[in-house]
């Protein structure tokens, strides 16, 4: 990142709300948010461990973070600023920055939803949360509980499309796996304008039956790309970025009226 965006990144802890008794306060803030924000960078997740980080390298982030202690802050101190602190001035602030620094080109996000071994919710249970991730940034731009929202992964991302695609405008392509192969979610991005890539497998007949009559005569666009396997490999090529615009207009389970189906990958 640049000097630029790391400053704008610092002003986001500078916006968090701070719910701690003055009375009780002896660190700013906004001091600890950069000090934990540094910490992940190193991949520190435990408390302890970054106070003796921070004691170690003490020098060196006490004035840039704006600490006035000549101590860190002990281990027990950071974790109650952080349950503090509200999730959704975090969120606000985030999608804030992210605007300053994407770029305004077309992007591309794909979204999957993963298990996490190690959170669990208040029953015990462990947590399903739905990622929306931008490879050209590396950049997780929206996450979502699956369960906590008591439906499932097209339905949640379903929920929160249109205000992933409010926040981040430039989000004009959404890749994800079989499972998104539904006509509610296709209709819903298709009315946010947005085009979309997913797979349909063979045990899915009677959707693969329809796409192939319904993309039987489609104009096919040159691919924008193509890839070759390596040198002592079989020479397979295979090309990516075709787009079919073909109205979908028959009667079956998965009829489109009127839209434009805009772009699908058959799978096996």
């Amino acid at each position: 990142m640049s000097h630029v965006q790391v400053a704008a990144l610092a002003a986001v802890f500078d916006q968090v709300r701070d719910f701690r008794d003055p009375r009780g306060k002896r660190h700013p803030l906004p001091a600890i948010l950069g000090l934990v924000f540094l910490g992940l960078l190193a991949r520190i997740r435990e408390m302890a461990v970054l106070q003796r980080w921070a004691e170690v390298h003490w020098d060196q982030l006490r004035g840039p973070l704006g600490f006035t202690r000549h101590q860190p802050p002990h281990a027990t101190t950071i974790s109650r600023a952080l349950a503090g602190c509200s999730l959704a001035d975090f969120s606000a602030g985030f999608v804030r920055w992210v605007q300053q620094v994407l770029p305004e080109q077309p992007l591309t996000v794909a979204v999957d939803a993963k298990t996490s071994c190690q959170g669990l919710n208040a029953q015990g249970n462990p947590v399903q949360m739905l990622t929306a991730f931008v490879h050209q940034l590396k950049l997780v731009v929206g996450q979502w509980s699956v369960r906590g929202d008591k439906t499932n992964e097209p339905t949640a991302l379903r929920n929160h499309l249109s205000q992933l695609l409010e926040n981040f405008p430039w989000l004009r392509l959404i890749t994800g796996d079989a499972i998104y192969a539904q006509r509610p979610l296709a209709e819903a991005l298709l009315e946010e304008n947005c085009d979309y890539l997913v797979q349909i497998k063979a045990n899915q007949g009677d959707i693969q039956d329809v796409l192939q009559v319904a993309l039987g005569n489609a104009h096919e666009r040159p691919a924008a790309a193509q890839t070759v396997e390596k040198r002592g490999l079989p020479p397979i090529a295979a090309s990516s970025g075709s787009t079919w615009t073909t109205p979908i207009t028959f009667a079956t389970p998965y009829r489109f009226p009127g839209r434009r189906l805009r772009c699908v990958l058959i799978g096996t």
